[in-house]
C-alpha cells in the first residue's frame, strides 16, 4: 500500500509536455470544415453531400448530434457551398489538444489510492455504489489496451485513424482516474465499477479536431452512457461543438470538459458552453493551480496537481530518495536519465557561482543544489560539470515541486524533493549517503486540468450509478453544485467556482 517518491498535456506549463505538438490548439486546419444544417432537414444530408461533392469536396463525416457534417474541400469551394439553402453555416475546423504534463514520479507496490479520491470524498460513497451500471464515454487519447491494471471497457472506437491504443499517455491517465478498478494492483479509481467507453479523439500527439471531437460526443451518446469527460479543448468557440454538447445534455448525458491550462479568465472550449459542466485544477492543499484558468463561467474544482494514475505500461517514471534509512516523497526532473546513484551527497547550494558552487567532493557523488535565482537546466548543467553522478534539488517554499530541464540534455539521474526533506538532508552535512533513482513504471503523476476533470467525472458517474435512471442530468449538476466544500471567498467566486466537488455529500443531496 506504500509507494515510492514522481503530469490536460499541457497548453501552458512550464514542464516539458509528454508528446510534442506541431499545432496550436484553435489554429485552423488547412481545407477542412464544418458545415451546419437545419435541424429539421437532416433528409437533406444526402444531397448536400452529393453538392459537396459536386464543388469537388467530400464528406469526411456525419455528425447528427450537431447537425452537422465535416468537409473536406477548397475555400473557392466553400463560398459556393455557403449558397446552398439547407446550409445553416460553414466554418473552418480547428486544432484541439489535451489538458495535462507528465510529473515523473512514484514507484508503486501492491495498490494505491491517489490523493485526490479522497478528496472528492468518493470513499464514503463507496457503500452506497462504486459505480456499477454506469457508463462514462471519454474522448481523450485512447487506451492503453494492455495495462496491468486494466478499466472495465465496454466500447471504444478511433476517430483518429487505426485502434484506441494510447501512445500519447493522456488517456489512459484520465482512464485510471475515472475507473482504476480494485483489483490489488496500481491505482483506485473514483468509481472503480464503472463502464467506460474509450472514443479516441486525440492522435498520439496530443492533438485532434473540432470535427473528431463532435463526432466522439455523438458516438459516445449513441452507446448510452451517463457521462461525457473531456480533458481538452481550444480558445475558438464553435457552433457545432456546442451543438453537439447542447444535444447531448439534452439526450440526458452529462458532459464535463477542463478548463484550461493557461491561468486565465479567459473561456476554453468546450468547457466554456452553458450546457458543459467546467472543472478547475487545484493542489494537494486546495489551493488553485497555478497553471489553472479560473472565472465566473467555471462550475466547480477538483484536484489536478500531481495526480497519480495509469499510463501506458513502461512509460511511467518512478523516482524515489533514500537517506537516513528513510524513502522521501521526490519527482524525477524532466529530462533526467533513468538510473540509480548511491553515494555521498554534497551541498552545492543554489550551485550559481555566487549562491554557492559545487565543491571538488561532489565528483562521482550527488550535488544537493537548492531551487531559486537560474533554471533548473543550468543547476543540472553545473553539478554534471563538476563530476557530480547525480543532483537533488530541494525546493525553496514549503513542499515538493515539478522541474524540467527543457531542451538541454544531461547524463544525469536527477530529482526534485520538498524543502523540508531538504533542510534535514543539508543539515546532516557534507558526505552523508544516499541513494536516488529514476525508472521506467506503468504510473505517473500528471498536473493540469485534464486531471481535476476526470474526478468530476468519475463523482457523476457515482450519482448515476445510484440513481439509475430516476435523476435528470439538472439534478446532478445542482447536487455537485450544492454540496461542494466552498474554497476562496465565501459562495461561488471567480477562482475555484462552487467549490470542491463532495461524492458523498452530492449522494445525500439526492437521497442515497
Amino acid at each position: 500500500m506504500k509507494f515510492f517518491a514522481k503530469s490536460f498535456l499541457v497548453v501552458a506549463l512550464a514542464l516539458t509536455s509528454t508528446v510534442a505538438l506541431a499545432q496550436k490548439a484553435g489554429e485552423i486546419i488547412p481545407g477542412k470544415w464544418l458545415v451546419g444544417y437545419d435541424a429539421t432537414q437532416r433528409a437533406a444530408v444526402s444531397i448536400l453531400s452529393a453538392d459537396v461533392e459536386a464543388l469537388g469536396g467530400k464528406v469526411s463525416a456525419d455528425i447528427p448530434i450537431a447537425n452537422a457534417v465535416a468537409v473536406e474541400m477548397s475555400a473557392t469551394a466553400v463560398e459556393e457551398l455557403r449558397r446552398n439553402p439547407a446550409v445553416l453555416y460553414v466554418e473552418p475546423d480547428r486544432y484541439v489538444v489535451a489538458f495535462g504534463t507528465l510529473n515523473p514520479g512514484p514507484f508503486l507496490v501492491g495498490e494505491v489510492r491517489p490523493y485526490g479520491i479522497d478528496m472528492v470524498n468518493a470513499p464514503a460513497a463507496w457503500s452506497v455504489t462504486k459505480g456499477s451500471g454506469a457508463k462514462v464515454g471519454l474522448l481523450d487519447t485512447g487506451y492503453d489496451l494492455n495495462h496491468e491494471d486494466m478499466v472495465n471497457i465496454a466500447g471504444s472506437k478511433s476517430f483518429v485513424g487505426g485502434s484506441v491504443q494510447d501512445g500519447a499517455g493522456h488517456g489512459t491517465h484520465t482512464a485510471g482516474t475515472i475507473g482504476g478498478p480494485e483489483n490489488g494492483v496500481g491505482v483506485v479509481g473514483v468509481a472503480p465499477q464503472v463502464s467506460l467507453y474509450i472514443g479516441k479523439v486525440l492522435s498520439d500527439s496530443g492533438g485532434g479536431s473540432l470535427s473528431g471531437i463532435a463526432s466522439g460526443i455523438n458516438w459516445a451518446a449513441g452507446q448510452g452512457v451517463n457521462v461525457i469527460s473531456m480533458s481538452l479543448g481550444g480558445p475558438s468557440g464553435s457552433w457545432t461543438m456546442e451543438t453537439a454538447c447542447n444535444n447531448a445534455r439534452n439526450a440526458g448525458v452529462f458532459v464535463v470538459a477542463a478548463a484550461g491550462n493557461d491561468n486565465t479568465s479567459t473561456k476554453s472550449y468546450p468547457a466554456g458552453y452553458a450546457s458543459v459542466f467546467a472543472v478547475m485544477a487545484i493542489d494537494q492543499n486546495k489551493e488553485k493551480a497555478s497553471f489553472s484558468n479560473y472565472g465566473d463561467w467555471v462550475d466547480v474544482a477538483a484536484p489536478g496537481v500531481g495526480t497519480l494514475s495509469t499510463v501506458p505500461m513502461g512509460t511511467g517514471g518512478s523516482a524515489n530518495t533514500i537517506f537516513s534509512g528513510a524513502n522521501h516523497d521526490s519527482n524525477a526532473i524532466q529530462g533526467s536519465q533513468t538510473g540509480t546513484v548511491a553515494a555521498s551527497v554534497y551541498d552545492c547550494g543554489l550551485a550559481n557561482g555566487t549562491g554557492g558552487s559545487c565543491p571538488g567532493a561532489v565528483s562521482g557523488n550527488i550535488a544537493l543544489i537548492q531551487r531559486g535565482e537560474i533554471s533548473f537546466a543550468d543547476k543540472v548543467a553545473h553539478a554534471e560539470a563538476a563530476g557530480a553522478a547525480g543532483v537533488i534539488i530541494y525546493n525553496n517554499a514549503p513542499g515538493n515541486f515539478n522541474g524540467t530541464i527543457g531542451d538541454a540534455t544531461t547524463a544525469l539521474v536527477a530529482v526534485s524533493i520538498s524543502q523540508e526533506d531538504g533542510l534535514v538532508l543539508q543539515g546532516l552535512g557534507d558526505g552523508a549517503s544516499a541513494t536516488l533513482s529514476f525508472e521506467a513504471d506503468n504510473y505517473s503523476k500528471y498536473s493540469g486540468t485534464s486531471m481535476a476533470c476526470p474526478h468530476v467525472a468519475g463523482v457523476a458517474a457515482l450519482l448515476m450509478a445510484a440513481a439509475t435512471g430516476t435523476v435528470s442530468v439538472d439534478q446532478i449538476e445542482a447536487a455537485l453544485i450544492n454540496t461542494a466544500e466552498d474554497l476562496g471567498s465565501p459562495g461561488k467566486d471567480n477562482t475555484f467556482g462552487n467549490g470542491l466537488v463532495d461524492a458523498n455529500a452530492a449522494l445525500g443531496y439526492l437521497g442515497f
